[in-house]
């Protein structure tokens, strides 16, 4: 069985985390299959919208099984099966698929379909619209057992929500319900686990509809001015929207408008 599930409906691309047996943890081939699926959308120009999600309705991702890759990254195996010699070979592997090593400038939608421990939140924190089925819960539950949440949430969740609440759950490693997720920003928005799919679904579309040039280059910039000075934010946000201005999609944009009908966006 594969780790994840990776599907292409049109333009968008459906990334399931399939392991439910195991709180869809991710696992030496959760961390394979999942840097490959983010190296396909960046690579394929007809996706234009990621929807993030994990088999069930009990675990969007409980964390990290690591039982497989400690032994090969501290030298306790020697790497002998393909896979193996390949989680060897690459240590940036972990940020790769937390999408740290190089930014994903294409929208990337949670649908979250239950519990989000540990790694399940800091892969949230890499996607950009978020919605969590009303049983879902949020936890970054590291320095229990010692560690810390060192796959982007040290550094993201302070940029992403209001200090004290970002903190809350970095300190306190208690679980956040639905509802309060909702509260601090976290999540865009609650459904149901029946509506879960739907509406995801229909986020991604309407996602779809828009100039795909235009979405990449409001999300590169939001993502590499957040904590520029205001000059240099300024200054890029005009390069941007420049290159954005020089494309065909701009110019069809308009005449659709004129001609009062939906417009032909082709990505260039």
């Amino acid at each position: 069985m594969n780790a994840i599930l990776f599907e292409k409906r049109g333009q968008q691309a459906w990334i399931t985390l399939n392991r439910p047996e195991a709180k869809n943890t991710i696992n030496g081939d959760m961390f394979l299959e999942l840097a490959d699926a983010w190296q396909e959308v960046r690579e394929d120009d007809a996706i234009r919208v990621v929807v993030v999600t994990g088999a069930g309705e009990d675990d969007f991702c409980c964390g990290g099984d690591l039982s497989q890759v400690i032994p090969l990254w501290t030298g306790a195996k020697v790497a002998e099966t393909p896979q193996e010699k390949r989680l060897l070979a690459d240590p940036l592997i972990a940020d790769k698929i937390m999408l740290k090593a190089e930014p994903l400038y294409k929208p990337v939608v949670a649908a979250v379909n239950g519990r989000a421990l540990g790694g399940g939140t800091e892969l949230l924190q890499a996607t950009d619209i978020r919605i969590a089925a009303d049983h879902a819960e949020f936890a970054l539950p590291e320095p229990k057992v010692g560690v810390v949440p060192g796959a982007g949430s040290m550094v993201r969740l302070t940029r992403q929500l209001p200090w004290a609440h970002a903190m809350k759950i970095l300190l306190g490693g208690e679980p956040v319900a639905a509802a309060e997720a909702l509260a601090m920003g976290l999540v865009s928005e609650v459904v149901s686990i029946t509506e879960l799919q739907s509406r995801a679904e229909q986020v991604a579309h309407n996602i779809c509809r828009q100039a795909p040039m235009a979405l990449q280059a409001i999300k590169r910039t939001a993502l590499e001015t957040h904590t520029a000075p205001w000059s240099d934010a300024f200054q890029f946000e005009i390069e941007q929207a420049a290159q954005v201005m020089m494309t065909k999609d701009a110019r069809e944009g308009p005449r659709a408008f004129k001609e009062r009908r939906q417009p032909h966006f082709i990505g260039e």
